[in-house]
């Protein structure tokens, strides 16, 4: 049975974990991402007073919590020498791999996303964005470019009509769940047959940038809704009304009537202690001043 050390962080590391511990293969440690985002002393007292979910699911399983401020840095390719790992498997992170680490154990990587296409940063928003009616889960082996090495599983994974990036994460990550098993399996019985990714089909996306979360009321209702929708819950949006900013924490598309129709869009339609009304493109969006209406 393959030995593994995992890098990761969030609902993703979780569902790893939680894949290879049901598939009775072993855990040898767990990088987490507070390694890189903290130093030491800092985390020290994170660890005690503010427990991230990642530290407490390592403690709850009682896993190694590898001590090192990089998959690149010195000390976890000592440990990985030490430790003697068949693979390092990676659940959401945001380091290039190096040559070092590379040559020293394979590294197998899940993308949420059919790769060669979604290469990059949070595919789950992306997908949602580019009204892609298919996105899925890609494991693959690592090489020193992003997203770029040799595909060893896919499956696909329909995205729903009134999908948000947070519902698609949750499915994604679910199965990532059975197919880390799945993926072992074949690593135990040397039966994996990676395929080149073709870079015919190949996309990359960014991080979501501030130009991102503006929500463009010239829009149709359907694309302004699934703008929406991508968003959360990575970022909260924004409309920009008379240069001033306006977070949409909840909202209503309501029909437009008589009155509203021949406004154009930003118009306010109806301005109260509680909410405002925005004309749009074909609609009206009620947006809570106050998170509630």
């Amino acid at each position: 049975m393959a030995k593994v050390v995992l890098v990761g962080y969030g609902e993703m590391l979780y569902s790893l974990i939680k894949g290879i511990k049901n598939s009775n293969h072993e855990i040898l440690g767990v990088l987490r991402s507070e390694r890189i985002r903290y130093n030491s002393f800092q985390l020290f007292f994170k660890d005690i007073f503010a427990p991230s979910q990642d530290y407490s699911i390592i403690k709850s399983f009682q896993l190694k919590d590898i001590k090192a401020n990089s998959v690149n840095d010195k000390k976890f390719i000592k440990q990985i020498k030490k430790l003697n790992p068949d693979l390092i498997i990676v659940g959401s992170w945001g380091e290039k791999f190096k040559k070092e680490i590379l040559k020293t154990v394979p590294c197998i990587n899940f993308h949420p996303a059919l790769l060669p296409k979604n290469r990059g940063a949070n595919p789950y928003f992306w997908v949602i964005y580019n009204n892609q009616s298919v996105t899925g889960l890609s494991a693959h082996f690592m090489n020193e470019k992003f997203d770029k090495g040799d595909i060893i599983l896919q499956e696909a994974i329909t995205i729903a009509q009134n999908e948000t990036g947070k519902s698609l994460k949750q499915k994604t990550t679910k199965l990532a769940q059975a197919m880390v098993k799945d993926v072992l399996d074949l690593f135990d019985k040397k039966q994996i047959q990676p395929i080149k990714q073709d870079e015919k089909f190949a996309t990359y996306e960014p991080q979501i940038s501030q130009e991102n979360v503006v929500i463009d009321l010239n829009k149709s209702k359907e694309e302004v809704s699934r703008h929406l929708r991508a968003l959360f819950p990575w970022s909260v949006p924004y409309v920009k009304v008379s240069n001033q900013y306006i977070k949409i924490r909840n909202f209503k598309f309501l029909e437009l009537n008589e009155t509203t129709k021949n406004e154009k869009p930003y118009t306010i339609v109806e301005n109260t202690n509680s909410y405002i009304t925005l004309k749009g493109n074909g609609f009206l969006l009620k947006i809570a001043k106050h998170n509630t209406f």
